[in-house]
């Protein structure tokens, strides 16, 4: 379009034809992607109608768009998903969060590995989940690879790994290994995840045993505590209506005039895996339809497609049948509407924890807008992040990202960050870990935060204000300063002045709760670091011992405790020499004393 006529101009000289609207800000980014019957009709709409503040904000930040007419409104309704998945537009993603489950995977080479991701794709040979918060999926993992170890290492090393002498790798390291092995241990996953998981437990048994009574009694509960994760893995997949082959997600809805709750209940082997469910504040303005297939798409952009998807007899099929043609059904027989029944009510259910969860301790959205108001930011900042700098005597400088979406913490978006750097002040540290963060949020062209909070006064903001000038970014800057006792105190405003809150108020205790998460965060990751550098300072005097060995027991033992209750076989395995590990022994049994 061109920029030389005012958006209503622009809009007057649109065609009633169907097609896609493709929504931009100043700065040139795709705001919004959306698909109409009747381009002229559906854009104008957004321009001349009084919106809920969600579609305002949006309005607000439009400075130009583009349209693609297409011959018929299914044309525009896949190109529109396709739009969507190469752009990511924030306002689509809003709408429906950006949802990244956990899936268990088994790689795709010649030497496969485990992994757990989020980004699931058909590059796997085997894929298992999603994974439920919470669910330990990173010990199930740790369970696997201890019974049925796959490559562990790198491969190709030319020796034996760490991994392959304490039986958690297939031996890719030195040899090749034959393919034969790896489909048993596959098969072996298999079965784990249809259910069949007493062989699995009887071996972990056998193993807690074997290490109690060798003395090893943290090892031995670390074993209790897997065992203990398996049963509750277990014992939360055993709701089972459907054909065991079957991967089936079920969709059911819960509507009120002022909110849709959507609950999507998946399936996979015949047994209940996962359960997600999400809110949607309504406007009268706000189609139900459109914000379930835009959920739906949002789904399925990142996660594996179901061999079916059974969907709520409320939702009509017409276009969701043209973007998964022969997957959406409406339930069809007794088992269809079990499960449908299951996921209504927990769509209904979630509905009551909202209204129990907002009563007693307010909106969230309330909260956001408050902070937008005080602070005069140009939307509801619905994604913000807070920065932190840890260090004792400037050694193990460690850097930490929190992320709080829609007023709630996202932990699977926090990051840590080494920081390495010959400056020993504040100002060099967090540009440091500033500048590392957004270039790479930059270069993945991820969604940017509305608001960047830090932990620290005007040498903390002017800090991070650089380097977002570096690298042409604006985004809102402000400090959460702590007094002398080290708590949250006041504000530095986007005009670095000082804002005083209200102690007994919702939105301090909010805030004061983001400082307290962001230093634990960052203190729990610097005394980390810590905890593995005086390991090794530690045993730096044990005679016999190098930095590679020491290296290689940080690995296999988070402290100087398990090590000392390591049996002489475990320590064997690592160091290969008994003179050595007769030495360790006889230092750890001395040292403190």
């Amino acid at each position: 379009m061109a920029n030389n006529l005012s958006l209503r101009e622009q809009v007057s000289k649109l065609p009633d034809k169907p097609g896609c609207y493709i929504y931009y800000n100043i700065y040139n980014q795709v705001l919004y992607v959306g698909k109409a019957k009747n381009l002229k009709n559906r854009v104008s709409s957004y321009f001349n109608k009084v919106y809920n503040y969600k579609t305002t904000r949006l309005v607000n930040e439009i400075d130009h768009f583009e349209t693609i007419i297409t011959n018929t409104e299914k044309e525009a309704l896949i190109l529109e998903h396709n739009l969507i998945k190469q752009y990511k537009p924030k306002y689509n993603i809003l709408l429906s969060d950006d949802k990244h489950y956990p899936y268990i995977v088994i790689t795709k080479e010649r030497d496969p590995q485990y992994l757990y991701v989020r980004n699931i794709s058909k590059k796997y040979a085997r894929s298992y989940g999603p994974f439920p918060e919470g669910s330990h999926a990173r010990e199930i993992i740790k369970i696997l690879e201890r019974l049925y170890p796959l490559r562990r290492c790198k491969g190709n090393l030319g020796k034996p790994c760490l991994y392959y002498h304490i039986n958690q790798c297939s031996g890719a390291c030195f040899k090749k290994v034959p393919r034969e092995y790896y489909e048993e241990m596959i098969h072996h996953v298999d079965e784990f995840f249809k259910g069949n998981t007493s062989q699995i437990k009887a071996l972990l048994t056998k193993k807690m045993h074997q290490t109690a009574s060798n003395l090893q009694f943290e090892e031995a509960n670390k074993i209790k505590l897997l065992i203990h994760r398996l049963d509750w893995t277990i014992s939360d997949q055993n709701v089972d209506f459907l054909n065991k082959s079957q991967n089936v997600d079920v969709v059911g809805l819960f509507k009120t005039p002022e909110m849709l709750v959507i609950t999507v209940l998946f399936y996979r082997l015949g047994k209940l895996s996962y359960k997600d469910s999400d809110y949607f504040m309504l406007a009268n303005d706000d189609d139900p339809q459109e914000i379930i297939r835009l959920y739906l798409q949002n789904i399925y952009q990142k996660n594996i497609l179901p061999k079916k998807i059974i969907l709520d007899p409320q939702v009509d099929l017409t276009e969701l049948a043209l973007l998964y043609p022969k997957i959406v059904k409406h339930p069809k027989n007794t088992n269809d509407r079990h499960v449908m029944k299951l996921a209504i009510a927990n769509s209904q259910e979630s509905y009551l924890q909202y209204q129990k969860y907002h009563q007693h301790r307010g909106s969230k959205e309330d909260l956001l807008l408050e902070l937008k108001n005080l602070l005069n930011l140009p939307e509801i900042p619905y994604l913000i992040e807070m920065f932190d700098i840890a260090n004792i005597n400037d050694e193990f400088v460690t850097g930490g990202v929190i992320t709080y979406k829609n007023g709630l913490p996202s932990r699977n978006d926090y990051r840590k960050y080494n920081i390495e750097i010959p400056y020993q002040d504040d100002y060099h540290r967090i540009s440091n870990l500033v500048f590392r963060r957004y270039q790479h949020v930059k270069a993945e062209k991820r969604a940017l935060p509305n608001l960047i909070i830090m932990d620290g006064g005007i040498q903390q903001v002017n800090a991070c204000l650089k380097q977002l000038d570096i690298l042409d970014l604006q985004i809102p800057v402000i400090g959460l300063v702590k007094n002398e006792h080290h708590r949250t105190d006041h504000l530095l405003n986007l005009d670095k002045k000082a804002i005083n809150l209200d102690k007994s108020s919702k939105l301090f205790h909010f805030l004061t709760k983001m400082q307290d998460d962001v230093h634990n965060f960052t203190i729990r990751n610097f005394r980390t670091r810590q905890t593995k550098a005086l390991i090794t300072s530690v045993l730096d005097q044990v005679p016999g011992l190098g930095q590679t060995k020491i290296r290689q027991l940080n690995q296999s033992f988070g402290s100087l405790t398990e090590i000392k209750a390591a049996s002489d076989e475990q320590l064997y395995n690592i160091l290969k020499n008994k003179t050595t590990v007769e030495n360790l022994k006889k230092f750890l049994a001395s040292f403190g004393k």
